[in-house]
């Protein structure tokens, strides 16, 4: 039995009475909050994934003040005819259409080239156009002359919906062209952007209602009882719209980051009731309701508050991170969390009365009660054995993570995105862009300064993932073709600074707006801008270390560096995922502080450390075992694992903490594990089910995050039932051994 002060009956009736007053509180609260979460937006903006580098962020706001934007959306057209005048007319409407689109800075490609250089006349002079020179080509046309682009440059507004506006207003202006017939896809970030978002707001709502309803039906069938999952589902729904409505009127949105928050909070609220809830039941095969529940809030309020202080405390590291969604995840985490905590405290005990919720049946426990619930303490050694080996195969495996993303990943291969993207790899060109910046000893226009430029495009142009580099020297070379004949061979560089000087001199106001884009500073600063084919985040880190090399190799006068929007995105990832590891050593030591002030016992505090570590590892080492890379997204569930895991060792060390003056040692803990291990096992089943469930999403970090977080879940539950009671035997038995050694002076306690 418990051992503990049992309050008087009249003094807990009166408790009660002012949680009942919170109760009604906390749920008229939820009515405001069902108006605020209607409110709620999307937000992935690129702007928000970067990192707190600001020297980086200063380089990059110089370059767009320079040269404008480099963000853009390709439109590709395949599987029509592309040199026919109907055709030819209706593309000069959509990139009329286009140019109107606010947002939209500059329009390149086939039609504007037939109308701005050839007045819609020609379509002879201008497939020769198109099609002779290297100037278009892998650009705005492919190399067999049957796939064509128009590139939009954007400059987004700085809202949420500002991509999300551009994008519906293209997919509009290209529609006379899908009626022509052709096919056409859309790339770039904005795209990719808009793509990310539609999808994510979509699978999140589709996966978390699947997540709620299995969940609550697995509460259901493992408790047996309607009313237990009634309450289970009012509490953890309550706790969910109040974070979120938190969350929305604090001006906030949801991302690709913080929309496991509803689910993530859904199952630590279950977690904290059940345990609640099965001690309600429990005492109601000896005492009325009214008694049974003061009795159970004495077993449970220490360890649910010291759960969900540690729970907290472990999601407040994320607070340390580069990213502002991480940091927002982390804050709001930790403040719903708080929130469960008090809804569980006080709305739980209220609609337990309220139901009626019945006693517990007499076979239940004897589910739960078998020998495989004491195998830690009948097989301790067997047990720790096992532990250490799983440790050091996941410890092998961490060399093997890949720290990367690939966005083009989290799409299913057949979503229309993906399509396009791998279309563009194969035929034309590419998705965005790195920027190198250069800065001359002289005007870009000196033939002496030019076998640089070429050879450090031509470096750039060496890369498998580098189809195109696009260089000032290519409008001049372009501009000498027009000089001259206009044939093939005519494309190539002036013989002197003054013909350079006199080809510009007879660009017109289109000609110059281009040049602008890549010449400034009055011309001692060019812009090379290697066009990118590649998504994966490690084969374009590749190119950036060589890029820097070569940069590096320069000769004296010359000095560069490179920027770009992607580059910015990238490192400001890497750098989430190594400041999130660092940040996940903080957590562990703060969660193990609270769980020594809150035990009051250092030996607990210590034994609970490699249950806690477990799940951890269990994770990575099957992240590295199914190939799953360490991103932005998956970084996430070690801090989900540590937070979810460590409730449960809170709940079971407080239980063995109680018993350490009832009975022999051996007894204690299995008393321990007979009182909190069915309560363990059912919350690990329906959290599961929860998890598992969202593996059947369409959105690859969706279905990561569930698998990674089932997993972590289930091996944190073996930890706990096994790990722990095998810790605790054979540190006893040192203990023994090292107490008969010292003339039999015994210890009380653990």
């Amino acid at each position: 039995m418990w051992i503990r002060k049992s309050p008087s009956f009249a003094s807990s009736g009166g408790a009660l009475r002012i949680r009942d007053f919170t109760a009604f509180l906390v749920l008229f609260l939820v009515i405001p909050a069902l108006f605020g979460i209607k409110s709620m937006t999307v937000d992935n903006r690129l702007e928000r994934w970067e990192g707190s580098d600001r020297h980086q962020a200063d380089i990059y706001d110089d370059f767009k003040a320079a040269f404008g934007s480099d963000e853009f959306v390709l439109i590709v057209l395949w599987d029509g005819t592309l040199f026919q005048p109907e055709t030819l007319d209706t593309m000069m409407d959509v990139a009329d259409s286009l140019e109107k689109i606010p947002g939209v800075t500059r329009v390149q490609g086939l039609p504007v080239v037939y109308r701005d250089l050839f007045g819609g006349e020609d379509i002879e002079a201008l497939e020769e156009e198109m099609t002779g020179t290297p100037f278009y080509r892998d650009l705005f046309i492919s190399s067999d002359g049957k796939t064509a682009a128009i590139s939009a440059t954007v400059t987004p507004p700085d809202t949420p919906l500002g991509r999300r506006v551009i994008m519906r207003s293209v997919r509009e202006a290209i529609r006379p062209l899908e009626e022509a017939g052709f096919t056409v896809g859309l790339v770039g970030a904005a795209s990719m952007i808009d793509a990310l978002d539609r999808m994510s707001k979509y699978e999140s709502l589709r996966s978390i209602a699947v997540a709620l309803i299995l969940s609550l039906l697995a509460l259901a069938m493992l408790s047996r009882s309607v009313r237990v999952m009634a309450v289970g589902g009012v509490c953890a729904g309550v706790a969910v719209m109040l974070t979120t409505a938190l969350l929305v009127v604090t001006g906030h949105s949801l991302n690709m980051i913080n929309s496991v928050l509803p689910g993530l909070l859904w199952v630590l609220s279950l977690s904290g009731i059940i345990h609640l809830v099965r001690r309600v039941r429990h005492h109601l095969a000896d005492h009325d309701m009214d008694r049974a529940l003061t009795e159970a809030l004495v077993d449970t309020t220490r360890p649910i508050v010291l759960a969900s202080i540690t729970t907290a405390a472990g999601f407040l590291s994320l607070m340390a991170a580069g990213m502002v969604p991480v940091r927002e995840l982390g804050f709001f985490a930790a403040i719903g969390i708080l929130l469960t905590l008090v809804v569980n405290l006080t709305v739980g005990p209220l609609l337990i009365r309220l139901l009626r919720v019945p006693p517990m049946p007499a076979s239940t426990d004897a589910d739960f009660h078998g020998r495989w619930l004491h195998l830690g303490s009948n097989r301790p050694r067997t047990v720790i054995g096992v532990a250490l080996l799983l440790v050091m195969a996941a410890v092998i495996s961490l060399p093997f993570i890949r720290v990367a993303s690939n966005p083009l990943e989290f799409l299913p291969q057949d979503h229309p995105t993906s399509r396009h993207y791998h279309r563009v790899e194969k035929t034309l060109g590419g998705f965005y862009t790195l920027e190198v910046i250069l800065d001359l000893p002289g005007q870009w226009t000196d033939p002496a300064l030019w076998g640089v430029i070429d050879g450090l495009t031509d470096d750039l142009g060496s890369s498998p993932i580098v189809p195109r580099v696009i260089s000032p020297l290519d409008i001049l070379r372009k501009l000498q073709q027009w000089d001259d004949s206009g044939e093939s061979a005519s494309y190539r560089l002036p013989i002197s600074h003054d013909d350079a000087r006199d080809l510009l001199g007879h660009l017109d106001e289109s000609g110059r707006r281009m040049l602008s884009a890549f010449v400034a500073h009055e011309g001692t600063t060019i812009r090379l801008s290697a066009v990118v084919n590649e998504t994966d985040e490690l084969r374009f880190l590749d190119l950036v270390e060589q890029t820097r090399l070569d940069l590096a190799g320069i000769p004296f006068g010359f000095s560069g560096h490179i920027t770009g929007q992607v580059l910015q995105l990238v490192e400001a990832r890497q750098t989430l995922v190594n400041s999130q590891l660092r940040s996940l050593g903080l957590a562990l030591v703060v969660i193990f502080f609270v769980i020594a002030v809150g035990l009051r016992s250092l030996k607990l505090t210590a034994l609970s450390v490699l249950p806690n570590v477990v799940p951890i590892l269990s994770a990575f080492g099957l992240m590295a075992v199914r190939g799953i890379a360490l991103d932005a997204a998956t970084i996430m569930v070690a801090s989900i694992a540590l937070g979810i895991a460590v409730d449960d060792t809170v709940h079971l060390m407080v239980a063995i903490d109680r018993e350490k003056n009832n009975g022999d040692k051996a007894g204690r803990i299995r008393n321990a594990l007979e009182h909190v291990g069915p309560a363990l096992v059912l919350t690990t089943g329906v959290t599961c089910t929860a998890f598992f469930s969202l593996m059947t999403s369409d959105f690859v970090p969706i279905r990561h995050f569930g698998l990674l977080s089932g997993v972590a879940i289930v091996v944190a539950l073996a930890a706990d039932l096994w790990l722990v009671p095998a810790l605790l035997v054979v540190f006893n038995r040192k203990v023994d051994s090292n107490e008969k050694n010292s003339f039999g002076r015994p210890e009380n306690g653990w």
